[in-house]
């Protein structure tokens, strides 16, 4: 669905992946197919501050 969005709207509004985010591999998929930002509350919730860590650094290696 980010993906079809991203791809029709021609990005015209920030699009923000949301659902099933646990992991830095979870939010990277939910970027790379062109979401702006991601919701990480559940996730958040069941891995703790560490999943921000994660992400943040796989970003920077993204």
């Amino acid at each position: 669905m980010i993906q079809y969005l991203a791809d029709k709207s021609s990005k015209a509004f920030p699009i923000i992946g949301v659902g099933g985010i646990h992991s830095a591999k979870d939010a990277l998929e939910k970027i790379n197919a062109g979401a702006d930002l991601v919701q990480i509350y559940t996730g958040f919730i069941y891995e703790g501050p560490t999943l921000i860590k994660a992400i943040n650094k796989a970003l920077l290696t993204h």
